[in-house]
Parts: C-alpha cells; structure tokens; sequence
C-alpha cells in the first residue's frame, strides 16, 4: 500500500516506541475557518451544478457527501463524519478492514462514506451537522431531511430523503437533489446481497443512485408549495416535513 504516513508515536513516560499507521485521502493542510465556510456556502451552486453535468449517479445522501468533499479535498479541510457505527475521517488511522478497498483519493474517501452514510446521519446534530430551526436561516449547502411526512412519522421522525439547497430568497428555496432507483428496496437488495452486490456503493453498477434532479420551494399563504423541475411532481406546504441542517464545520477540526 503506496502514500501511507507512518508516524512515530511515544508517551511521556514509556520510552517504547509506538507506530500509527495513517491512512490518507487528502491531506488536511488547514482547519476550517468562517472565511471557509463563507466559502463553501457561495461556491455549493457551482459544486451542484458541476456534479449534475458529471454523468455521475448520486442517492440523496450521496450528493451532499459529494459537494462537501469536492470543496473540502480542494482545500486541504479536513472532514469528520460518523455512521453511529465507526468515524471516517480523510486522514485516518489504517484500519484494512475499513480502508484496504479504498484507494488513497479524495474519491476513494467519498466511496468508502458514501457505502455506509444515510439519510438518517444527517441527524446526528452535533456531530456531524447543527440543525436549524427557521427557513430564514438557510444558505447555500445547508440541508434538507425529510423525517415528519407518513413515512418519516412511521419510522419516529426518522430522515428517508435529503435535498441540498443552493440558492434562496425571501420567496423561494432552490434545491439539488440525488435520488434512489427501485434497487434500493426490498427484496431487491436482498438478491443484490445474496450475489454481492451492493446498492448503497457507487463504484457498482448495481448503486442505486440516480442523475442529479433540481427543485424549487415557493413561498405561499399556506406553507412553502415544492415543485421537482425535473419530473414535474408538485407538493403543497411540503416545507413543513423536513428537517433543517447545517454541516458542523468546525466540530470536523476536532
């Protein structure tokens, strides 16, 4: 395994010399200040809209996972994101388990996240975001988690889908989106597993994820009413079932 650091490690009174193995997706060069996270909120149109004319394939999840590396990978920022399960982070101790399959790359790092990530961690408020608690606060890169129509309230308010905002004014909320093709549900990842594939892993074909779509929210007297501009599909006070987020910029230095 090439571009591994190794990095001797002692403590104060042991004179045993102890090694870390770190894994490196890109080098964090910096930590986030609030110039870069002005940044990264007035470049995420161009980062959207880059990712969409890239012929790649995003779930909703994914595509908000792929603006914040893009940005951060270019800039030498370090990223910190949790599953519940296991942290990832773009230096890392070696674990072959985890990174043995992953090449050394900003995109090696993006895929390994992406296999593990849902809708769901977008919730992890204070580990890996802050939420919001007014439309009026929302910014370019911010999120969106839908977690309190039918299905949401069904699984406790849980987050099944995730929209990225790239522009906003008093009146109106513009979005980006990923989405999922029908191979992301039961029995089909079941058979997917069964011969192993996995629907949730961009590098394969059977990944689940679909062409970027864009949206846009309307302020109205009874809510804010959402139009999907690529399918046409309306809801009216749809702003209402989601859930408001921020990445926590600075808790990814720690």
């Amino acid at each position: 395994m090439s571009n591994v650091i190794w990095a001797p490690l002692t403590r104060q009174a042991d004179e045993t010399p102890y090694t870390c193995k770190l894994k490196v997706y890109w080098k964090t060069t910096r930590l986030w200040t609030d110039s870069d996270i002005q940044a990264y909120h007035a470049q995420v149109p161009q980062l959207a809209e880059a990712a969409r004319l890239s012929g790649r394939r995003f779930t909703c999840e994914d595509f908000t996972l792929e603006l914040l590396c893009d940005f951060a990978s270019k800039r030498g920022l370090p990223v910190k994101l949790t599953d519940g399960v296991r942290e990832y982070r773009n230096m890392d101790i070696y674990d072959p388990d985890y990174h043995e399959n992953y090449p050394q790359t900003p995109r090696g790092f993006i895929t390994m996240v992406m296999v593990s990530f849902g809708a769901p961690d977008i919730q992890r408020s204070g580990e890996n975001t802050v939420r919001l608690s007014d439309p009026r606060a929302l910014l370019p890169g911010d999120i969106l988690a839908l977690s309190h129509d039918s299905k949401g309230r069904a699984s406790g308010g849980r987050a099944h889908h995730i929209q990225v905002v790239t522009g906003k004014t008093e009146s109106s909320i513009s979005i980006y989106q990923g989405n999922s093709n029908w191979q992301i549900h039961k029995p089909i990842t079941w058979v997917n597993k069964l011969f192993g594939r996995n629907s949730a892993d961009p590098s394969q074909d059977a990944y689940a994820g679909m062409k970027p779509e864009t949206g846009l929210f309307i302020r109205a007297a009874n809510g804010w009413n959402y139009r999907n501009n690529t399918t046409g599909a309306t809801q009216t006070d749809f702003l209402k079932y989601f859930e408001l987020y921020r990445w926590d910029f600075l808790e990814f230095n720690h």
